[in-house]
């Protein structure tokens, strides 16, 4: 925000704004993938301890148990090394797909290929009729904390394809048979077609193609929401990026107004606000033997000293005027306590103030301030490239010439008696000494004014 006076001076030219070394885009995206990791971890643990409790009910003989609890905690120990290597730093997507593969071949062995150690009570194909084909999409589903699309279309077309390769490998077995032809089947009688229908050694290949089909439909399904909710992370984190950027330039109430309404300055309107200038004293004596690094770090501290107490007041930083600042209460949105506020803030950036002298060699930083109340014309002027919301009347004037009597009355900060007028705690006045009326340059009558110094 800029306000137009008479006086303003013409700030210095801004060193260049270093770039950022990480985008925060992806440093967003890094931290959501971390998360998505963790919860990944914690559901597949969830997930295993619900398998491993219904197992004991649905397998036989018990003698098999220890064998897919076994096989079983490899699923952990899977989400658990990809989680490390993601918090390790290492976010290359060729670990998704590694670990996606590895799982659907994992669960595919678990499901297709008989327990080792002891004799089959069922011929092979008798794997693929117990329905084990849905535990795949338990994967294919967490494959979506990868918040990668294509992982989670890879997860089904491995799925599919390990899935593929456990059928052919039970084909392989003498006793396995493929007999899907409708004419034989229909000339069959009915004890015949229920005796082939019946046979666990039967393979039907156009039920294993439904299911290999399902995994790459419903892969794709999920994939598309995973890139919707990649596109809404993403939108997220530039938008923050942005609000992010404007934050450098503006106080936080102007950011939130921006953020929130499409032309929030455009229409102009009066009314009354606070208005402080704050001005570094004597500061050519202090500047002239120091070297440029340490002017412009001079400059720093004193400005955040009093960007702090501004922002802290809920009041907008207007602009930095070389050695100054300025700062506006009661923009965009007027309150009720805006002089109040105003004069808080002047008073916490001179305890600041000395607080900073107190912790540092050489000469004390002493600051002059001006606060005064009244109207003016609030509003953004320029072109639709480049905007400009600002502040112009009467009152940025007798606010900049306030801060220039602090020098001539030997005080740290000139309060006028309109501010005064509008405070609606007179606490906040005390210690302040009512001065003889001042002729400020540009205004016919002497202005009131009442001043404080820490001295």
């Amino acid at each position: 925000m800029t306000a137009i006076t008479e006086d303003t001076p013409v700030p210095a030219q801004a060193p260049a704004t270093p770039v950022a070394k990480h985008d925060p885009v992806d440093t967003a995206f890094g931290r959501e993938e971390l998360y998505a990791r963790r919860l990944s971890l914690r559901v597949r643990i969830v997930l295993v301890i619900a398998v491993l409790a219904f197992l004991p009910f649905i397998v036989d003989p018990p003698e098999v148990l220890p064998y897919f609890f076994g096989l079983s905690l490899f699923f952990v120990l899977s989400a658990w090394l990809h989680y490390r290597i993601t918090k390790a730093g290492n976010r290359s997507i060729a670990w998704s797909y590694l670990f996606a593969t590895f799982d659907v071949v994992l669960i595919t062995w678990i499901l297709l290929v008989p327990v080792p150690y002891i004799d089959p009570l069922l011929p092979p194909g008798a794997q693929l009729w117990f329905g084990g084909s849905v535990y795949m999409f338990i994967f294919i589903a967490t494959a979506a904390f990868t918040y990668a699309p294509g992982v989670v279309v890879w997860t089904g077309v491995a799925a599919a394809a390990a899935w593929w390769v456990g059928v052919l490998w039970i084909l392989q077995s003498p006793e396995t048979f493929v007999f899907s032809d409708f004419a034989t089947i229909t000339a069959m009688t009915v004890d015949q077609r229920n005796d082939v229908m019946a046979d666990f050694r039967r393979v039907d290949l156009g039920i294993q193609a439904q299911t290999s089909f399902l995994f790459v439909i419903v892969a794709a399904a999920t994939a598309a929401f995973v890139w919707r909710v990649r596109k809404l992370v993403y939108d997220s984190a530039t938008a923050e990026r942005a609000r992010g950027n404007l934050a450098r330039f503006f106080s936080p109430n102007i950011v939130a107004e921006l953020s929130t309404h499409d032309e929030p300055f455009r229409t102009g309107r009066r009314q009354d606000i606070a208005i402080m200038f704050a001005d570094i004293v004597g500061f050519t004596e202090l500047a002239e033997d120091r070297s440029p690094d340490d002017v412009l770090a001079l400059l720093r501290e004193v400005h955040g000293i009093a960007a702090k107490q501004v922002f802290a007041h809920n009041g907008t930083l207007d602009k930095y005027l070389g050695d100054g600042v300025m700062a506006t209460f009661g923009t965009p949105v007027v309150g009720t306590d805006d002089a109040d506020r105003a004069l808080a803030c002047a008073r916490a950036i001179l305890a600041d103030l000395q607080a900073y002298n107190a912790g540092r060699a050489g000469p004390a930083v002493r600051l002059g301030i001006g606060l005064h109340y009244g109207d003016v014309v609030l509003g953004d002027i320029g072109s639709d490239e480049r905007l400009e919301y600002t502040v112009i009347g009467d009152t940025v004037n007798v606010a900049s010439r306030l801060e220039r009597l602090t020098r001539q009355i030997g005080a740290d900060l000139v309060i006028s008696d309109d501010l005064c007028q509008h405070l609606r705690d007179p606490g906040l006045a005390d210690g302040l000494v009512r001065g003889k009326p001042a002729q400020l340059r540009g205004r016919e009558e002497p202005v009131a004014f009442w001043s404080f110094s820490t001295a």
